[in-house]
């Protein structure tokens, strides 16, 4: 808690430095519990950030949350050291030792484009490993790169990465070698070569079952002021599908009263959505900002319950929100089986489409703009993909024992 409290002496805001100590410090205080540690021990710490890249390359860990971990670790391993608090956060991938040469390099490439803020990590990641993988090969420059470079790189990423992260690998990489070879550093801008198709694995997780919604929102006390806010924030995800990053970055001034709709950029797509204000949700949001908001000048809709009374940390104070009503209606949960608060946005676009809701109206209401985003929704429509399945009627098999 010393990096907490010295944090806020330095002038931090309480919210931030409680919000790195539970999501960044708290389990690696448990990891040392775990080991029958009492005080900080650099080896355990150090065992803790290598089983959190682990988990990170391997698909198993977010790469923002990942990134929340890493910092807030260095934070208290800096303190330990020298006694003081390190105030500049690292940036993202700086795990990538780069030379003078790379890191100039890759600051004229990110200066040479306007990355959308979503994608703009992503392409510092990549350009960082990549060059840092170079470096660790002996090329402190990129005049002798060739093709067997590339190659091999590729190769390297997918004996270590899932095959989403080779994926985007590929496709960062190559836009990074088409302007590498349009200023004369590379021969070649491997465009083919960075064009092979990659499969791409792609998850399917469970849409929240509706008796399971019913249980969890059966569990709020909407008598209380908590429960008041709670209670809307769960219903935001059931009845119109927003996300738990848009639920916790909503203004009041996204409340479009007088025409019953929400406006707001999404924060994952940078796309403006028009969502229907429900009756249900437009009561719950008004039962909570009119009789259980705290007072305060900030204008997002939902304000942390104790002081200072400003916005919910993060996306996960919204999933936590969930998981703690859901443990009360004792529902179980494991590690990574999508049954967290976005489980609600997939409950709602399977709803839409079992109902036969078009496509594109299903699209419309879940605020996607490409309408390929409600396949997923289509594929947890077991019922009536079964429908579509054929038999064997009329197919006479051929060759073998046909018994």
């Amino acid at each position: 808690m010393s990096v907490a409290t010295e944090m806020m002496a330095a002038g931090y805001a309480p919210a931030t430095a409680w919000g790195m100590y539970i999501y960044s410090l708290l389990p690696l205080v448990r990891y040392h519990e775990a080991h029958g540690a009492t005080y900080f021990d650099a080896d355990l710490t150090a065992e803790h950030v290598k089983g959190l890249k682990e988990r990170f390359y391997s698909g198993g860990m977010e790469r923002g949350y990942y990134y929340d971990r890493i910092r807030g670790i260095d934070k208290i391993v800096r303190m330990h050291e020298t006694g003081k608090l390190l105030f500049e956060f690292p940036r993202k991938g700086s795990m990538y030792e780069l030379n003078g040469y790379y890191d100039d390099l890759l600051g004229e490439y990110l200066d040479s484009d306007e990355f959308h803020p979503n994608t703009r990590g992503d392409v510092i990641w990549v350009a960082r490993s990549f060059f840092a993988w170079l470096v660790q090969e002996g090329h402190e420059n990129l005049e002798r790169v060739t093709a067997a470079d590339i190659q091999r790189y590729m190769v390297y990423c997918s004996g270590l990465m899932t095959s989403m992260s080779v994926y985007n690998v590929q496709l960062y990489l190559r836009k990074m070698c088409v302007y590498l070879a349009e200023h004369g550093l590379l021969e070649n801008d491997y465009r083919a070569l960075l064009s092979m198709r990659v499969s791409r694995e792609s998850r399917m997780y469970p849409a929240a079952d509706q008796r399971d919604i019913s249980a969890v929102l059966g569990m709020i006390d909407r008598s209380t002021l908590i429960g008041k806010r709670d209670y809307a924030i769960i219903l935001l995800g059931t009845v119109i599908g927003m996300r738990a990053v848009d639920v916790k970055k909503l203004k009041l001034s996204n409340i479009d009263w007088q025409n019953g709709e929400i406006r707001l950029v999404q924060s994952k797509t940078g796309n403006t959505a028009v969502l229907p204000l429900t009756e249900d949700v437009g009561e719950a949001l008004k039962d909570y900002i009119l009789h259980a908001r705290p007072n305060t000048l900030d204008d997002s809709v939902f304000i942390r319950r104790f002081p200072p009374y400003v916005a919910l940390y993060d996306a996960w104070s919204i999933g936590d929100i969930w998981d703690r009503y859901r443990r009360r209606a004792g529902l179980p949960r494991e590690a990574f089986d999508g049954k967290g608060f976005h489980s609600l946005r997939r409950s709602l676009g399977k709803n839409m489409v079992t109902a036969g809701i078009s496509v594109y109206d299903t699209a419309q209401t879940m605020g996607d703009a490409d309408m390929k985003s409600v396949k997923k929704y289509i594929a947890l429509d077991s019922e009536h993909l079964a429908e579509c399945a054929l038999d064997f009627a009329g197919i006479t098999p051929k060759g073998g024992d046909s018994r």
